[in-house]
């Protein structure tokens, strides 16, 4: 019996084609996703393979380069040793400089983390071979360099009251431990990011613009400073019930999630306090918007999830100066007495008029 070629050729072989994602180049030990083609025997039809993601990050990070005092802490361990250059450590690790040190660890080809002197951070611990990272901020000054392409949800930046999401190309963070809580400033050099905290949430922010946050140790304070740039923040104003008609032309109660668009521009200032309740979990909230000036622009108080507790936005009236006091006052005197004057008028014209009624009387009577 005599196999045609064609067919012996898709039936006795499959087409396997790995492609090695590319990686750092100082990485040995990284290696990327196979993908592989099959050829259907039964159709005839090869299917091509897929192109294989490039890999964002190495599978381990690495000390890029080192100076000075540089020195990491593994998981697990108390002691704190010398930073190796080239070499990898564990995620969870934690990291810190000397009054001369530097730090460059990179997560991948063009991902890097960078500290300068008497600064610190750490990696959240995680399972190899998972897509995403995450820093937490220590002390000091952090340099993030990320690709301009990120996926989404693939890197964080965390801190007791915020975390910074899908930072995509570079940025930089100056954290410190205060007395009553920490302060951040995070301002994005280059590409965007996105800031999401308790009660609020900067959906994006672009090349120079900046955001001070500071935190109570409690959590139960937040303040949020605009520096640079000018962006939203979205602050949540409660649970709200509105009503609606439904397909059958009945009014249902619908509850909705206010939310609040504010301007965060120079000199520009959000509060956001809030107090446990003593039973329950739920939190009263209160914030508040001042503009440049100092002046409250918008407030709002409410209860979490209870739409029955919450005022709304709360509109601050406009404040008037003296000259401008003195003038409305002037106007409101000006028609005051016009309307007295037209009401004057009035009797006195009906007072002329039941006067001589009555004297025509008393003449017809003198008469008779």
């Amino acid at each position: 019996m005599t196999i045609k070629k064609p067919f012996a050729f898709f039936a006795a072989s499959l087409i396997a084609v790995a492609a090695v994602a590319q990686e750092d180049g100082e990485s040995a030990a990284s290696s990327g996703e196979a993908s592989s083609g099959e050829a259907s025997a039964a159709d005839g039809v090869v299917q091509m393979p897929k192109a294989a993601e490039p890999a964002t990050f190495s599978s381990l990070p690495f000390c890029r380069e080192s100076g000075g005092v540089a020195e990491v802490r593994k998981p697990g361990s108390e002691a704190w040793e010398p930073i190796e250059d080239g070499r990898f450590y564990p995620l969870g690790s934690s990291y810190r400089t000397g009054p001369d040190g530097r730090l460059v660890l990179a997560f991948g080809q063009n991902a890097t983390a960078a500290i300068g002197a008497d600064a610190s951070f750490s990696t959240r611990p995680q399972k190899i071979g998972e897509k995403v990272r995450s820093i937490v901020l220590g002390a000091g000054t952090l340099k993030l360099r990320l690709p301009d392409n990120m996926r989404e949800g693939a890197f964080t930046v965390a801190a007791p009251g915020f975390v910074v999401k899908n930072p995509a190309g570079e940025s930089r963070y100056l954290y410190e431990t205060t007395v009553d809580g920490d302060r951040a400033t995070v301002r994005c050099v280059t590409g965007a990011l996105a800031v999401d905290g308790r009660h609020f949430a900067i959906p994006m922010m672009h090349a120079a613009d900046e955001v001070v946050i500071r935190t109570s140790n409690d959590n139960l304070v937040t303040f949020l400073y605009g520096t640079s740039g000018d962006y939203v923040v979205k602050l949540d104003q409660g649970v709200r019930t509105r009503e609606e008609f439904d397909d059958e032309g009945k009014v249902k109660s619908v509850q909705e999630t206010g939310v609040l668009d504010w301007h965060l521009s120079p000199a520009t200032k959000v509060i956001i306090s809030r107090s446990r309740s003593a039973i329950g979990e739920r939190m009263s909230v209160h914030t508040m918007a001042f503009d440049a000036s100092g002046e409250r622009k918008s407030e709002c108080a409410f209860c979490e999830g209870r739409a029955e507790v919450n005022t709304g936005e709360l509109v601050a009236k406009e404040k008037m100066d003296g000259d401008e006091l003195a003038k409305r006052a002037a106007e409101a005197t000006e028609t005051t007495a016009a309307e007295d004057a037209e009401e004057t008028s009035s009797s006195e014209s009906s007072g002329s008029g039941s006067g001589e009624s009555s004297n025509s009387g008393e003449s017809s009577s003198s008469d008779e």
